[in-house]
């Protein structure tokens, strides 16, 4: 479990709780749980449901490669062959910029400093280079004393290149990353490698194109849950309103 503080609506001083085992009842005031393994309802919370894929990476690499599906075997292999590098040493503020000029092209939400650096020493940055090029970066929150990492965000060049050619070697240097990425957190001790996120019986094609990227490798879908305070919810209602 990892906690830290954070402003709700900007304003109100919060705690962020990932991976708990069940929310305190008595935080309920002011504190959102994020992918706790509890299920059942606990008094002072609005609670939805969460869906992840992770991979066990307590099984060994060849093993979890095993479970890849035959494209992202031979995009790896390929990505290799073109000579990408992949790199677990990513700077913050080299992130932000390069997520932001991706989010912009499919009009996502930009992310600040304070956006990461309420997470310090939980974070970690990976990217992948083509031809002295960034071309991926992969942000992950982890937490060390529960042996999981979990994707928080990715972003590529992918929609600012035009050509056929330059978009496949940015998928393939992708589909690497995660693979490298699978390899170091492994090694480092880390047991589950979290994807970052689901969205089973979905009809939304972009959702479901995601779902079918992180299929590709292998992996079990897990049902966690958010918790929210009730009266944080009801906030965010009558501010909409």
């Amino acid at each position: 479990m990892i906690e830290f503080s954070t402003k709700a609506f900007r304003l109100m001083p919060v705690k962020m709780i990932w991976f708990a085992s069940k929310p305190s009842r008595w935080h309920c005031l002011n504190s959102y749980y994020k992918q706790s393994s509890w299920t059942k309802p606990v008094a002072g919370y609005f609670r939805s449901p969460f869906f992840t894929k992770t991979i066990d990476l307590s099984s060994t690499l060849d093993e979890i490669e095993s479970h890849f599906d035959p494209k992202t075997k031979y995009e790896v292999r390929r990505a290799l062959k073109d000579g990408i590098s992949t790199h677990t040493n990513g700077n913050t503020g080299d992130f932000i910029k390069f997520y932001n000029a991706f989010a912009k092209t499919k009009g996502l939400g930009l992310i600040g400093e304070s956006g990461l650096a309420k997470y310090q020493a939980d974070l970690l940055i990976t990217y992948a280079v083509s031809h002295a090029q960034v071309v991926v970066m992969h942000a992950y929150v982890t937490d060390r004393n529960a042996g999981r990492t979990r994707l928080l965000y990715s972003a590529s060049l992918f929609r600012n290149e035009q050509d056929a050619s330059v978009k496949a070697v940015i998928g393939r240097a992708n589909r690497l990353l995660h693979t490298a990425d699978i390899s170091f957190f492994k090694t480092d001790g880390f047991i589950v490698y979290d994807l970052g996120g689901y969205a089973p019986n979905t009809t939304d094609a972009a959702l479901i194109n995601i779902n079918q990227f992180k299929d590709s490798f292998g992996g079990t879908l897990v049902k966690e849950t958010d918790y929210q305070p009730l009266l944080a919810v009801a906030a965010s209602f009558f501010k909409r309103s």
